[in-house]
């Protein structure tokens, strides 16, 4: 994904433009954050970066302008998260697991991100085609991991694409249900449960209880 910032991170000229650019993403995450995406104005964002408006505006067109780098970031980290570590011995089901449990635990630890991203995709097409490419993008990994395992199996009968898009959707909208409607659950059953679900429909062993 490329951000629509005018000015990424790495192009600004000097080390105290770099920091101004950090200083300022760095308060509109926080600002988003606490106020949410509709309430967010540009000279919050300055101010609470102790900027003027002329300032911001050096390095991005709006408050949009700057969300999109945001939300790049936040994917990126979401995207790395999905990856289970390839430790020597681990067992595919643990590795599942792991999968898991490091996606939702990142998908917490970014959530008041996530929810301004939600309100902005509900309110604005660029972040809405942003959102459906993020899918896109999950959905391919997921795919290939899943069309690897089921050509293993010797399973034709489920179609590698789709239950990439189901499971991922599966574990995704757990999380938000958990982390931005705020439904009380036990996290570690959930990601147990997830997990157990997830192995079950591509045919992967669970580990003996």
């Amino acid at each position: 994904m490329e951000p629509t910032g005018r000015v990424q991170l790495s192009d600004a000229p000097t080390p105290k433009g770099r920091r101004r650019q950090s200083d300022l993403l760095d308060a509109a995450r926080s600002t988003f954050a606490d106020q949410g995406y509709f309430e967010t104005r540009v000279e919050d964002i300055a101010q609470r970066a102790h900027v003027s408006r002329a300032t911001f505006y050096t390095y991005f067109d709006s408050k949009d302008d700057i969300l999109a780098v945001l939300v790049e970031q936040l994917v990126d980290d979401l995207y790395e998260a999905s990856a289970a570590p390839q430790g020597r011995g681990t067992s595919p089901y643990l590795m599942l697991e792991s999968t898991v449990r490091q996606f939702m635990h990142a998908y917490r630890d970014r959530a008041p991100m996530i929810r301004v991203f939600e309100q902005a995709v509900s309110l604005n097409p660029s972040f809405l085609a942003l959102r459906i490419e993020v899918r896109a993008r999950f959905g391919l990994r997921l795919t290939a991991a899943i069309r690897q395992r089921l050509l293993a199996t010797g399973d034709v009968a489920l179609d590698a694409e789709l239950a990439g898009y189901a499971l991922g959707g599966m574990v995704d909208d757990f999380a938000r249900g958990c982390y931005i409607l705020n439904q009380l659950v036990d996290e570690g059953a959930a990601i147990d449960t997830l997990t157990r679900i997830w192995a079950r429909a591509i045919g992967l062993p669970e580990p003996a209880e």
